[in-house]
């Protein structure tokens, strides 16, 4: 039999080994004299005496966090004597920051007054680290969405219920409030033709795991019609009964404008008349389209998979052989004169041009051979007219022109249009290359001179963009694309190339950066707002509750005038518009418990910010206190404009009487003072009257 001191030792074992294993430390200490007893695992999990003051506690918590805890012992009564709150400590000895819980009880003598305050304190280090990884990757996860152009969803199959991140509804240019949950609440942009398609994404699939992939389109209200992939799971119990299904919508309108691009192009190289051949780096043929088989007698699956020699005659193989070599080297062969050899053992003779192919990386992985019977000159020549129409139609729509300058003779050849980008008569000679270096703005006239000379003495493709003044005085931007054409010896001939009016895009991408620039501000500013709500919200209330409530209130006050502020691109709210979305979201009848006095304002966006914030706490208070927490009381707004400023009284009557002013002032009350230039409050009788003047 164990003795009763034997027993007791043990349980204080105990105790203090399930103490250092949670991390946990008790304390008592007296309000009066601030002496503080501690367990004696304190100094070990803390670096703090088991006995002391409260002095020696403050100096390791850290400054920004002082006020939560002052704040927490000030809201202590006989009614409610508890606190729990969450701060960080900095080891005296090691330096090591560790958070904390500290949860407590006061104790109260007869009188009321606190006289001790007994608690626990957890080490929480690890939860609050795994919160804000879990916070982070949240984050990262929102970015990746967004830039991903995705978005997640998630269906319960019993339920009927859908729910969608907010990534989604964005790409689906649809508001949280318009969305009910349902799938029938995509049908409004869902394309007619597809909503069959959608709907089969989330039906459940009879073959366990099995994920559905679906195309459809949507009619977006900015955007138009979009291309959205749907990708959905099914899960499974182990008995086979439905649990749920869940996916993501991708935005691929750019992969399908791709697909329908790369389509177009293949109907284009199939049904061309001239050969066009693709063929691979071992000089194995790939492709063959209707053209060869016309010219070459070849049919498709009988040639593909063949050495793109059978159809060269072997006396010049060797000099095709040479060509195929210089393009497997990224160089281009322009057309030259050749021949080839038909299916029947006839020598055709041809133009021909032979275009590296490369794959994503910019290697070469192939050769592309455009083909020219010769011996029909006039179907050639038709041909050429052809080419050249088409030619001509795409450098029109593309606003560009083409230009063949010629190094020997130092002539250049132009297309009408290269005259009508540069502003110069076309029944004249193209200009020499001195009048054309004469219309770029000098700041860009020595990089275009220095690319030029580079490319001239490597022989290589050169890309250039820089203003140039027309003769009427109007400026545009050109870019220009082009490479330099070398004889058998190597010497540079000839440079052609393409150039472009590309004015729009350089407006575009000035007007882009300048929004991105508007953009980041914003961003910036609601940040520092929330930021500046988040520590007054905690240090006005100790409460978590309290304290959730008043701050999501006031962010959704936030977020509501940014909501209208966006609609409006930020140009100016109307006041009314922001009095019945923030005031008036406190009362179920808006027109019978407000009445509206004064002419209509519109508000910059700063002050529609502000105001918004205030009119918030205002009916807040008024809901929980003043007029509109009783059926029949009103709030009147009226206002005025003067002098740059908007005045603006909210007066509240038929609420409870008012004896005199609240005793206490919260945030809401900092939050009305800093937000307007003037704040005057009457605490009538008959209701509170608050008399604001703003800046517009």
């Amino acid at each position: 039999m164990k003795t009763t001191s034997e027993v007791i030792t043990g349980r204080g074992e105990l105790l203090r080994g399930t103490l250092d294993t949670g991390k946990m430390m008790l304390y008592s200490s007296d309000v009066a004299t601030g002496f503080t007893v501690r367990s004696s695992n304190s100094m070990r999990i803390l670096g703090v005496a088991p006995e002391g003051t409260t002095e020696e506690w403050q100096r390791i918590l850290f400054n920004e966090d002082l006020p939560y805890v002052e704040n927490a012992v000030r809201s202590l009564t006989p009614a409610e004597p508890t606190f729990e709150v969450e701060y960080r400590i900095r080891h005296p000895l090691s330096g090591q920051v560790f958070w904390i819980l500290d949860r407590g009880e006061a104790e109260f003598d007869p009188a009321g007054k606190m006289v001790r305050i007994r608690g626990a304190i957890v080490e929480i280090s690890r939860r609050v680290r795994a919160e804000t990884e879990m916070r982070e990757t949240t984050r990262f996860q929102s970015i990746a969405f967004e830039a991903a152009r995705m978005g997640a969803w998630h269906f319960d199959v019993w339920t009927g219920r859908l729910t969608c991140s907010e990534e989604l509804l964005a790409l689906l240019e649809m508001k949280r409030e318009e969305f009910g949950g349902t799938a029938e609440a995509f049908d409004r942009v869902v394309h007619p033709d597809d909503i069959e398609a959608w709907r089969a994404a989330l039906n459940a699939s009879p073959d366990r795991g099995r994920t559905v992939d679906k195309e459809f389109r949507a009619i977006l209200p900015r955007s138009g019609m979009r291309w959205f992939l749907c990708r959905a799971e099914t899960q499974y119990r182990p008995d086979g009964a439905v649990i749920d299904c869940y996916g993501i919508i991708i935005d691929i309108t750019e992969r399908k404008s791709a697909e329908d691009a790369a389509a177009r192009l293949a109907v284009i190289v199939m049904s061309s008349d001239d050969a066009i051949i693709s063929s691979n780096r071992n000089n194995i043929i790939t492709s063959w389209n209707h053209g060869a088989e016309r010219i070459l007698g070849y049919l498709a699956d009988e040639i593909i998979g063949q050495h793109i020699s059978r159809i060269v005659p072997n006396d010049i193989w060797p000099a095709e052989n040479e060509k195929l070599e210089q393009v497997g080297h990224g160089v281009p062969i322009p057309a030259y004169e050749s021949r080839r050899q038909h299916r029947d053992g006839r020598k055709l003779e041809m133009s021909v041009s032979i275009s590296p192919i490369r794959n994503n990386a910019g290697t070469v992985v192939g050769a592309s051979t455009i083909a020219l019977d010769l011996t029909d000159s006039l179907r050639e020549a038709e041909i050429r007219r052809e080419s050249e129409t088409r030619l001509r139609q795409a450098l029109a729509a593309a606003k560009a022109g083409a230009f063949d300058y010629n190094f020997t003779t130092q002539e250049s050849r132009w297309s009408p249009e290269m005259f009508a980008l540069h502003g110069l008569n076309p029944d004249k000679d193209a200009p020499s290359f001195d009048t054309i270096m004469a219309q770029i703005s000098p700041e860009h006239e020595l990089r275009v001179r220095t690319e030029l000379s580079s490319a001239l003495a490597q022989g290589r493709q050169f890309v250039l963009d820089f203003p140039i003044t027309r003769r009427d005085g109007t400026e545009i931007w050109m870019a220009i694309t082009g490479d330099i054409q070398k004889d058998a010896m190597g010497v540079a001939t000839h440079a052609r190339g393409i150039s472009q009016d590309i004015s729009e895009r350089k407006e575009w991408d000035r007007r882009q950066a300048l929004l991105l620039r508007e953009l980041s501000h914003r961003v910036k500013n609601s940040m520092a707002v929330i930021q500046s709500v988040t520590r007054q919200t905690l240090r006005s209330t100790s409460d978590p509750k309290a304290f959730a409530e008043a701050f999501e209130g006031r962010i959704q006050s936030l977020a509501t005038s940014h909501s209208l502020l966006t609609e409006v691109d930020w140009k100016g709210v109307r006041l009314t518009d922001l009095i019945k979305l923030q005031a008036g979201a406190m009362a179920d009848n808006f027109d019978k418990r407000f009445t509206l006095e004064g002419q209509e304002v519109l508000l910059p966006a700063e002050t529609a910010t502000q105001l918004g914030l205030v009119l918030h706490e205002l009916g807040t208070n008024a809901t929980k206190y003043g007029s509109l927490s009783v059926q029949k009381g009103k709030v009147i707004l009226a206002w005025k404009t003067s002098h740059g400023k908007l005045r603006l009284t909210w007066r509240e009557r038929g609420g409870p009487p008012l004896h005199e002013p609240p005793s206490r002032q919260g945030f809401g009350t900092a939050l009305i003072n800093s937000s307007a230039i003037s704040v005057n409050r009457r605490f009538d009788p008959a209701g509170l009257t608050c008399r604001l003047s703003l800046a517009i």
